[in-house]
Order: structure tokens, then sequence, then C-alpha cells
């Protein structure tokens, strides 16, 4: 499991949310190239959304502006 920046263990349905995110990072990030552009924009929408999710878990994720969000 991970845990958040005051180091709170996330329950499953957390963790599984912060993989969400972290997967769908990674996929605008190595592999923005591949996808169609309506693709592209929908991603980087539910990435944004997911932000908000990570963010309000205490991960405290990246700033979004590197991939363009």
């Amino acid at each position: 499991m991970s845990e958040n920046a005051m180091g709170r263990e996330l329950n499953e349905a957390e963790a599984q949310l912060w993989e969400c995110y972290q997967l769908l990072l990674t996929v605008l990030s190595e592999h923005r190239d591949d996808l169609e552009p309506f693709a592209e924009r929908n991603a980087l929408k539910a990435l944004a959304a997911l932000w908000q999710v990570a963010n309000g878990l205490g991960m405290e994720p990246d700033q979004l502006y590197d991939v363009g969000a």
C-alpha cells in the first residue's frame, strides 16, 4: 500500500485511484504522440480530475504544466 504525505496509509480504493493517476500520467508523459487528438484531450481532462483526487488524498502530486494539463 501507499502512504500519503502525512504518513497515513491509503486504503485499497484510495491506492487504486492513486495508481490510476500515476498510470495516466505515465501514458501522457511517455506515449502522448501515439494518441489520437481526441484521446489526448480527453486523457488530459481525466488527468486533471484525477489530480484533484490525488491532491485530496494528500499525495502531493506534481503540477501538471509539464504534460499540458
